[in-house]
């Protein structure tokens, strides 16, 4: 790796896609707990309640697919030292937000833009909940705890019940994405954009399958990983996008509030949770849009500095949560939401498949070494 990066972001901003339709995707992202923030013939932009202009952006296009990523610059230098090492422009964003930007590709395909001098938006006030505990009774005595309109949340629809309380998504914390060379990829984000490693994802036979990188900020706490890139296993490359993180409002009645929000509204699909990561330590709840791809609600996650050093981890670690279900054998893969329970029927969980081979794996290799 080089010494020194090209230079170091800051933070993620948003995700970008191409779909070939909105309607249904902007009635997703408002029950998953996102505003509008701007729409024209040509794309949708979606907020959080926090200061960046917008944390999902799709514009139309002939099919639907992951375009990329973007990230924010410290300095309108970082914007000029990309320009000179890669040979790209810095082009004015156009888009809601303003600023200026460079657009790169990285070993996948995937487009990573890094901007610079956008408008932040006005952010939306939110009271935090005060919680006790069985250590710790902090909440004013003599005060009920409600969330949102209590019980009445629940409403009758037809002939079933709807909690409609939503999650509110404050920002986007973090992506996945799969790649075909993990070394390749994790050196990429680390040499261009100054990405740190966290945890290095290592397989049984001590090859690297990628890792959870995150900014670096000198002293600076940021998330325990603003990127996964892994390589998953198995034979065929499933595209580049696994999922986006986003971070929200108000800890876990919030991601919960979400979840029910979404379960009872009964048209989307549930990937995977609710559970408690160990990479990252956040709780988390996946969910599918009505085309195929994942987006996450995470809440309470590590915070660590530069002065944290690499930590390697097997697959096992990467896997398994500290709580929760089994990951699905369809996670980490996008699809339409037709094919996922054929996936699925095939091999109903990672404990069942690949974490089980593995183990195997693990064991004969142990064997042969005694």
């Amino acid at each position: 790796m080089m010494t020194e990066p090209v230079c170091k972001v800051a933070d993620i901003i948003y995700v970008r896609f191409e779909l070939t339709e909105f309607e249904e995707q902007k009635k997703y992202l408002h029950h998953f707990g996102m505003m509008l923030a701007h729409e024209d013939e040509n794309g949708i932009f979606f907020r959080g309640t926090g200061t960046s202009p917008y944390i999902y952006v799709a514009t139309k296009g002939d099919e639907n697919k992951y375009i990329g990523t973007a990230y924010k610059a410290n300095d309108y230098s970082d914007l000029e030292a990309l320009s000179k090492e890669f040979n790209v422009d810095i082009v004015e964003n156009t888009e809601p937000g303003g600023g200026h930007k460079v657009t790169l590709t990285d070993p996948d395909g995937i487009e990573v833009e890094v901007c610079h001098g956008m408008n932040q938006a006005e952010p939306v006030a939110v009271v935090s909940k005060v919680l006790n505990t069985g250590q710790s009774k902090a909440r004013e005595r003599n005060v009920v705890q409600r969330f949102g309109n209590a019980a009445d949340e629940w409403q009758l629809k037809g002939d079933k019940w709807v909690y409609e309380l939503s999650s509110k998504v404050k920002r986007l914390g973090h992506t996945a994405i799969n790649c075909r060379d993990p070394k390749a990829s994790v050196d990429w984000y680390a040499n261009t954009i100054g990405f740190l490693i966290s945890d290095n994802l290592v397989a049984p036979d001590g090859d690297s399958m990628g890792a959870f990188m995150r900014c670096n900020q000198g002293d600076k706490p940021v998330d325990h990983h603003t990127l996964n890139n892994m390589a998953l296993p198995g034979d065929s490359y499933p595209g580049p996008y696994g999922h986006a993180g986003y971070e929200v409002s108000d800890s876990v009645d919030d991601l919960m509030a979400g979840h029910y929000h979404l379960k009872t509204n009964g048209e989307y699909f549930h990937e995977w949770g609710i559970g408690r990561h160990l990479l990252g330590s956040q709780m988390y709840d996946y969910w599918r849009d009505p085309h195929g791809f994942t987006h996450e609600h995470w809440t309470d996650g590590d915070l660590i500095d530069a002065s944290v050093p690499a930590n390697d981890v097997s697959l096992f670690e990467f896997g398994k949560a500290q709580y929760g279900p089994p990951p699905p054998a369809t996670f980490g893969h996008s699809m339409p939401i037709e094919e996922v329970n054929k996936v699925r029927a095939e091999v109903p969980d990672l404990y069942e498949g690949v974490l089980k081979d593995l183990a195997k794996m693990q064991k004969e290799m142990e064997n042969e070494n005694d």
